[in-house]
Order: structure tokens, then C-alpha cells, then sequence
């Protein structure tokens, strides 16, 4: 609002105010008004901001050109000074109307009581001709410009802007007609006066910036000043082998701590920070790399815009770098291989990326878990082959490719009541066996690889005591622990007890019961001595 020269930031508050300004024509709520309250702090904010940097500008003409003995350097050293001297009265007046506008509202700071005023009593005293301060206010900023205007010889425009002035209200015909102090206050609430009269105080010390910068090329303090001259070295490589020569290029680098200036990579603004060993103002660039196209290296060239706007001028390198492949390691425990349906933990590591290792993943072919640590998952495959994508902060490493093999089949094993293997060779002597023990236990590789998973249970069995071709007995057994007790004066040599599984399932690491598929092999038969 203030011209060419703002800065995105004032451009932005300027549009902010606009917009509030147009809300409050439509409706005065409680949450526009608390708006109008954060823009005045903001502006309050940007003010001192500009204030700071329009006395380093200062300082920066009276250094540079303040020992000049030529006519026209004195002149323009000697105007700068007048500028400053004339926008701080200026401020200084316009802060005296804003603790008038508190005054007259019954306050002495902007708080919630403030903020919900909805009074007419600082819009009368800006409008009503009879009193002085609108008036006041209206010619101390058209006095301002008239002297800022002389002192430069530039043609600064109004700052008192009635909405003729502004294209966006010029053709409205409830606001063309109206002048300043009107358009500026009519209806206008304490907090957004005094966000109005904040506004324009920041056009008054953008309007000193422009002043002092054409000041500044005529005294001769545009020219660039460095303090701190320092060398500094740039190797082509960081890492060099054993036997192979080292280089790089020597050069001078300076800097000035009077210059600000702005730094962006492909357009981003970036954070410009003062380098405690060498004293250099440095923009810190910092990126995610990524790439998609690796060459027989596992190089991929990639490039970006670096701009530095110092002075109104702007100097743009194009900064080439290589991205390298990350080597993806995977580990998983004593599992070579993955199991199928099971919860196979696996580290997946990226050694290079070190402690900017955050990483993501993505599994086809089946299901995966982040775990306790960064880099450990859980892996449960659906399908033969798996494939686990690995990203860090957004950025794809690379896919790593499993295989899976299915679960083996459990063991029946009996036992007897103490819980000793039964020798199925020799078997039992007939009367002495009074309980069996019949468990499915896991593959020892199996439950050592995945042992959430290897837990088999038997839920149903037949279970015959057999007499050559006949049955001379036999029941259904729901648990693994089976009574032969009834059947003791019945056993025979020769006989047999003949344990068929019927069901069986493994409870998995999710607590699910999965079916294990039984056949003819599964049988266990003990002979009776």
C-alpha cells in the first residue's frame, strides 16, 4: 500500500486490513474485531522492524558518505539525517493519537474490554470537524510527504488516501464521494481505528526506507562495504582415496554487517544466520535429496537455484550435486527367508542416511508393521514373494524383495503323564500306562525364527485301542491330556493305542487360531507289551 518497494510481508498485512476493512462495512462480530486487534499488534511489530532497519540505513550514509567534502554527498548526507529527524516527529505525533484514541475510550491499552468497544466516541473525534486531531492527523501526514518529498526530490504520494485514491473503492458509490478522515473512521470500532492509524504508520516509515535508499546512492552508501574479509576453501571432493590427489579452489570471501540479505534455493526463502567462526551472514540450505534415476555408479546428478538479493540486486548460481543410492541392509535375526501368515521381525537399515534415518514403509504381497525401533518391522506375508518399499521423509530408497516359504507341519509327539517321550518302538506294557500326553510341537528352526508363532495346539483327536483289525475301544478327545485309566484291564500284548489328530491349529502372533491341514502321516500308534 505503501508502493513498489514493500516488503511481502507488508503487502500481505496491507491486503489483511483490506479485507477486514470490507468485513466490518458488512458486519462488526466479536471474532473480526479480535482480527483487527492481531493485526495492530503485527503492525506494531513491523513497525519497530522498520524503525531498526531505517536508523542501520542511516548509520550506514553517515559512515560512507559523512566524510565527504563533496557538494552533493553533504547534501544527500545532510537530507538523510532531515528525513530521519522528520519521520521520528512524525511517529511521535501519530503515537500521541493513538494514546488519545485509548484515552477517550476509557482505556489505557488494547484488552478485551478494548477490543469489544464497539463506541463511536474515537470515530467522532477523528471525523467531527471540531475537533483537532482528525484534522491534525489528515495534514501532519500531507506535511509529511510535502517536506519527505522536498528533502529527496521525489514524488511520494498521499498518505491521507480518500478512496478516489485507491482503484479497488474509486468506482463504489457508497465510498467514492467520501474524503480520508471519513472513509478512514465512519463506523469504525476503537480496535480497528487504531489498526487504521497503525496501517498508515507503517507507510510513513516505508515511505522513510524509500527516501533513505535513493539518499543512500546519492551519498554513495549503496556501495557494498565489507568488514570481515576471510578465506575460504571449496575441494572438489569431500572424500578422497588413499593415492589420489586432493583439490580444490582458494578464494576471498567478505561480508558486511550492515547488509541483510535475502536468500531463496529454487524459490524457497531460507533462514540467513551469522557463521560464529568467520562472522559471514549464511543462508543454511537444507533439503531432503532425492532422486529416481541412478547411473552405473548409483549416482544421480541432480541441481538447484541458489539467489541472493542484496542491495535490490539479485546474483543466481546453479548449484549441481550428486545424489547417491542408499544401500539398503536388511536383517532378520536367523531367518534367511520369510514365513507364510507369520510375524516375521526384520531390521531394515540405511547405514548411509545415519542419524537422519526416519524411515516409512510400504509392503505389496502382504501386511507390515512398524516396531519398537526405527528400522525393526513386522513382515506378514500373503503371498510367495514380498516386496517391502523403503521411503525416508517423503523420499523413496529403494524396494527390497522377500521370499516366503510356508509354515512346516508340527510333530505329534506323545508323551506320558510325567512327561516323558513314549518309545514308540517298544512301546508300553499293557496295565502300566494310565495317561497319555499328546502335543503338536514346532519345527525347532521354526520356533527359534518365529516363536510368537509356533504354538500348536491339538483341539481334537481320536483315539482307539485296537486288537489286530478290531477296535476294542476308542473316543473322541477336545483336550491333549487323554485317561486310559478305563481302559487298563482291557489292554492286551499285541494291542495297540492308535491317536489319530483330527484338528489342529497354531495360534498365531495376533492370537488367532490358523488351521493346520492333518493327513495319514500325523498318526501316532504305541504298541501294547
Amino acid at each position: 500500500m505503501a508502493g513498489k518497494k514493500e516488503t511481502p510481508r507488508q503487502k500481505m498485512i496491507g491486503m489483511m486490513y483490506l479485507v477486514l476493512t470490507a468485513l466490518l462495512a458488512l458486519q462488526v462480530s466479536s471474532a473480526v474485531l479480535e482480527k483487527f486487534a492481531i493485526i495492530n499488534e503485527t503492525l506494531g511489530q513491523l513497525i519497530e522492524d522498520t524503525k531498526k532497519a531505517n536508523e542501520q540505513q542511516l548509520a550506514s550514509i553517515l559512515k560512507e558518505g559523512g566524510k565527504s567534502e563533496k557538494p552533493e554527498i553533504k547534501a544527500a548526507v545532510e537530507n538523510a539525517q532531515k528525513v530521519r529527524e522528520l519521520t521520528a516527529t512524525t511517529n511521535e505525533w501519530i503515537e500521541g493519537l493513538k494514546k488519545e484514541m485509548l484515552k477517550v475510550s476509557g482505556s489505557d491499552k488494547v484488552d478485551e474490554s478494548l477490543i469489544n468497544n464497539h463506541g463511536s466516541a474515537v470515530a467522532t473525534m477523528m471525523i467531527d470537524k471540531k475537533n483537532k486531531w482528525g484534522k491534525e492527523f489528515e495534514s501532519t501526514l500531507n506535511e509529511y510527504v510535502k517536506q519527505l518529498n522536498a528533502l529527496t526530490g521525489e514524488n511520494f504520494g498521499t498518505l491521507a488516501k480518500a478512496p478516489k485514491d485507491m482503484p479497488v473503492f474509486a468506482a463504489d458509490p457508497d465510498h467514492a464521494r467520501k474524503d480520508f478522515l471519513t472513509f478512514t473512521f465512519e463506523n469504525t470500532p476503537v480496535i480497528a481505528a487504531l489498526a487504521s492509524v497503525s496501517q498508515i504508520q507503517t507507510e510513513v516509515l516505508e515511505y522513510e526506507s524509500q527516501a533513505l535508499r535513493k539518499l543512500a546512492e546519492k551519498a554513495g552508501a549503496a556501495r557494498v562495504a565489507f568488514e570481515n574479509i576471510i578465506p575460504m576453501v571449496r575441494p572438489k571432493s569431500s572424500i578422497v582415496a588413499a593415492g589420489a590427489p586432493y583439490e580444490a579452489d582458494m578464494f576471498i570471501s567478505a561480508s558486511s554487517s550492515a547488509l541483510s540479505p535475502e536468500m531463496t534455493y529454487n524459490g524457497k526463502a531460507i533462514p540467513v544466520e551469522v557463521d560464529a567462526p568467520t562472522g559471514i551472514k549464511m543462508g543454511r540450505v537444507k533439503f531432503t535429496a532425492g532422486a529416481s534415476n541412478y547411473d552405473a555408479q548409483g549416482l544421480s546428478k541432480q541441481s538447484f537455484e541458489a539467489v541472493i538479493k542484496l542491495n535490490d540486486e539479485e546474483y543466481k548460481q546453479t548449484i549441481e550435486f550428486f545424489v547417491a543410492k542408499p544401500v539398503i541392509r536388511v536383517t532378520t535375526g536367523n531367518a534367511p527367508t520369510l514365513y507364510m501368515g507369520c510375524g516375521n521381525t526384520v531390521n531394515i537399515e540405511v547405514p548411509a542416511l545415519g542419524t537422519n534415518y526416519n524411515p516409512s514403509f510400504s509392503a505389496s504381497g502382504g501386511e507390515i508393521q512398524k516396531g519398537d525401533k526405527i528400522g525393526r518391522v513386522t513382515i506378514i506375508p500373503s503371498q510367495r514373494k514380498v516386496s517391502v518399499t523403503v521411503s525416508n521423509s517423503g523420499t523413496t530408497i529403494g524396494t527390497e524383495q522377500f521370499d516366503v516359504k510356508p509354515v512346516p507341519r508340527p510333530r505329534i509327539i506323545a508323551k506320558d503323564n510325567n512327561g516323558r517321550d513314549i518309545d514308540l518302538k517298544n512301546g508300553v506294557k499293557a496295565g502300566a500306562i494310565g495317561g497319555l500326553r499328546i502335543n503338536a510341537e514346532a519345527d525347532e528352526n521354526f520356533k527359534t525364527e518365529v516363536p510368537q508363532d509356533a504354538n500348536f495346539r491339538i483341539r481334537n483327536m481320536s483315539v482307539i485301542l485296537a486288537r489286530g483289525t478290531q477296535r476294542v475301544q476308542e473316543m473322541t478327545q477336545t483336550t491333549e491330556i487323554i485317561d486310559l485309566t478305563a481302559w487298563r484291564s482291557l489292554m492286551r500284548p499285541g494291542d495297540r493305542i492308535v491317536i489319530e489328530p483330527k484338528t489342529v491349529v497354531r495360534m498365531t502372533f495376533k492370537g488367532n487360531a490358523e488351521p493346520v491341514v492333518v493327513s495319514g502321516n500325523d498318526i501316532v500308534q504305541i504298541p501294547i507289551q
